[in-house]
């Protein structure tokens, strides 16, 4: 059983919906139809700098990623975030969420991007198992304010 990561396309937005509603279920976050719907355009839109890769196991698809460069006040070359990452829950442990990772390391790489980012929940315990393995944790706490 080989995975296999490719660029998102329109013929799999069916599934790529199905792990994004487990994904946003996980989270705990309602996201609007219309977020929905205009992030998967994004994703698509070849004028638009967000990306997203699946990966696919026999032609299903099996997680996602999604991402976008931006510039930064501390370099002179971009920083990629990280922005979304599903693996389904049956194929978890497999190697495809670091190698969905490492895929977007290739792209940042392409840029060039000075580093790749990404913040998770502190309770995603399992995700951090591999996080720590691919990149280093920083010391820094995100605020938010909703406007």
């Amino acid at each position: 059983m080989s995975t296999h990561i490719r660029p998102v396309q329109k013929s799999d937005e069916a599934a790529w919906r199905n792990l994004w509603e487990q994904y946003n279920e996980f989270y705990n976050r309602s996201i609007p139809e219309e977020v929905t719907a205009t992030t998967f355009a994004r994703l698509l839109d070849d004028t638009v700098r967000m990306y997203g890769a699946v990966s696919t196991v026999n032609d299903k698809i099996t997680g996602f990623v999604n991402w976008y460069p931006h510039p930064s006040t501390s370099s002179i070359e971009e920083v990629v975030y990280l922005h979304d990452l599903f693996v389904d829950p049956s194929t978890r442990n497999s190697g495809t969420g670091r190698q969905l990772i490492e895929h977007v390391y290739e792209h940042a790489k392409t840029i060039p991007a000075k580093s790749v980012y990404w913040h998770t929940q502190f309770f995603n315990h399992r995700a951090q198992l591999l996080y720590v393995k691919v990149a280093d944790r920083t010391d820094f706490v995100q605020y938010r304010k909703n406007l």
